[in-house]
C-alpha cells in the first residue's frame, strides 16, 4: 500500500481494451473482498465472455468502458461506465451509468476510478450518474446495503459497508432501493392455496402455466418482459438479440423447466424464471473453472444439489396488473416454482430484485411466507 519511504505509490488507471486485460479486472474483485466468506468471486470465463470489450449484444449497442486500478503493478480497483442509448431514448436524462464496481478501502483509488468514469461520460455529453449496474438496469444492479455477513446469491452482489461509504462520500445519493425476500420453501403453503383459490375460480380452465421451451420462447419471454417492466423506474427494454445471449448464458446452468410462461386464452401475459444458486457450487472455486472447476460445479449443480434457489424474474404484463387474471397469473407461477423448488431439493428460494414500492409481487412473495433480507441501492450524482 505504500512506496519507498512509507509514501504512498501513485495509483494508475488503464482501460480494459482486449480479452488479455480481463485477468486483471477480475482480479481486483478479489483484492476488495477475496476474504470475505460472504463473496463468490464471478467466474473468469463468464466475466471474459461479459466485459470483453464488443462482445456481447449489450457492449455493440452502446458506448462503454471498463478501467482497472493498479498499484505497484497490482489490481485494487474496477470500474466501468457506459452511455446506454436504449436508456436514454426510453428516459431523456442525460444520465449514464456505472458498475463493475470493486475497489480496496483507500481514498486514493475510489477518487482515481470515478474520476475517470465521470470524464468518460461527460466526454459524451452526459450530466449525470446512476448505478451500480453491471451492465445495466437488466442486469447485475444495485449495491449491498442490508444483508451484510450472509452469502451472496446467483448474479446479485455483495459488498463491504465501506463501498456505500466511499460512494455517499463522493457525493452520491440513494435513488432508488431494490429489495431481496428469502422463504423457507418446505413450509410454504403457498402452492396449497393458490391450488384451493383456482378450484373455486371460474376462469382457471383459461389459465394456463407452461415451460418456456421451444423456438419461439425467448422472444415470447421477452416480449411479457419488457411491456411488464416498462412502466417500472428506470426501465430499459431487452433488444432481441441480448436476450437470445443471456438465454445462451444461462443454458447451462438453468433446468429446462424453471422458465415459465402464463398464458391467459392462449395469450403469453405472465413470466418467471428461477435459478439454482450457482454461488453455492462456485464458492470455493476462486472464480476459476479450469482444470476442475467444471465438473465440480455441473456435479453441485446437477446430482449432489444445492439447497438454494433465487427467483430473479417475475411479473405480468401492464396490462393484467389490478386485475384477478393478473393476479392469479403472478400466484401461479410462484406456487408453481415453490413446488419445484421443493422437488429438486431446495429449502430457501430468495426472490430479488424487487423494487422496494412495488407492494403487488412484495406482498405476494411476503405471503409465500419470506422476509425481507437484503436491500440493495441504486445511487446518482451530477456530474
Amino acid at each position: 500500500m505504500s512506496g519507498p519511504g512509507g509514501r504512498r505509490s501513485m495509483v494508475e488507471i488503464r482501460p480494459l481494451t482486449s480479452k488479455r486485460d480481463v485477468k486483471a479486472f477480475w482480479r481486483a474483485g478479489l483484492a476488495a473482498q477475496g476474504r470475505d466468506p460472504n463473496y463468490a468471486p464471478p467466474l473468469l470465463h463468464e466475466l471474459n465472455v461479459t466485459i470483453t470489450p464488443r462482445n456481447t449484444p449489450f457492449a455493440r449497442a452502446n458506448d462503454g468502458q471498463a478501467w482497472t486500478a493498479f498499484r505497484d503493478g497490482e489490481p485494487v480497483g474496477r470500474i466501468y461506465a457506459v452511455k446506454n442509448h436504449a436508456h436514454l431514448a426510453a428516459h431523456g436524462d442525460a444520465t449514464g451509468q456505472f458498475g463493475f464496481l470493486e475497489a480496496i478501502d483507500d481514498d486514493a483509488v475510489w477518487e482515481a476510478l470515478f474520476e475517470t468514469a465521470f470524464g468518460f461520460l461527460r466526454g459524451r455529453g452526459l450530466t449525470r450518474v446512476t448505478g451500480p449496474y453491471s451492465a445495466s438496469v437488466n442486469h447485475e444492479c444495485g449495491l449491498l446495503v442490508k444483508g451484510y455477513g450472509t452469502p451472496s446469491t446467483t448474479h446479485t452482489n455483495y459488498a463491504p459497508p465501506y463501498y456505500a461509504a466511499r460512494l455517499e462520500k463522493l457525493g452520491f445519493r440513494p435513488a432508488k432501493d431494490i429489495v431481496g425476500y428469502e422463504g423457507d420453501v418446505n413450509a410454504s403453503r403457498l402452492p396449497e392455496r393458490v391450488a384451493r383459490a383456482r378450484a373455486r375460480w371460474r376462469g382457471s380452465r383459461d389459465l394456463t402455466l407452461r415451460s418456456a421451451v421451444g423456438p419461439d420462447a425467448v422472444a415470447q419471454i421477452n416480449d411479457v418482459y419488457n411491456d411488464g417492466w416498462s412502466g417500472n423506474w428506470g426501465a430499459v427494454p431487452v433488444s432481441i438479440e441480448e436476450a437470445r445471449f443471456l438465454a445462451e448464458l444461462a443454458q447451462p446452468i438453468l433446468p429446462r423447466d424453471w422458465t415459465v410462461i402464463a398464458d391467459w386464452r392462449g395469450e403469453p401475459i405472465g413470466v418467471l424464471t428461477m435459478a439454482p444458486d450457482v454461488n453455492q457450487a462456485i464458492h470455493d472455486l476462486g472464480g476459476r473453472l479450469a482444470p476442475f472447476g467444471w465438473a465440480k460445479m455441473l456435479w453441485r449443480l446437477k446430482v449432489s444439489g444445492l439447497n438454494r434457489v433465487r427467483v430473479p424474474v417475475i411479473g405480468v404484463r401492464r396490462g393484467w396488473r389490478g386485475t384477478r387474471v393478473g393476479a392469479m397469473a403472478a400466484a401461479a407461477l410462484l406456487a408453481d416454482a415453490v413446488e419445484k423448488a421443493r422437488k429438486a431439493g431446495a429449502e430457501r428460494m430468495e426472490v430479488s430484485w424487487m423494487l422496494k414500492d412495488n407492494r403487488n409481487v412484495i406482498n405476494l412473495v411476503a405471503g409465500m411466507p419470506a422476509e425481507l433480507t437484503k436491500v440493495w441501492r441504486i445511487y446518482e450524482r451530477e456530474l
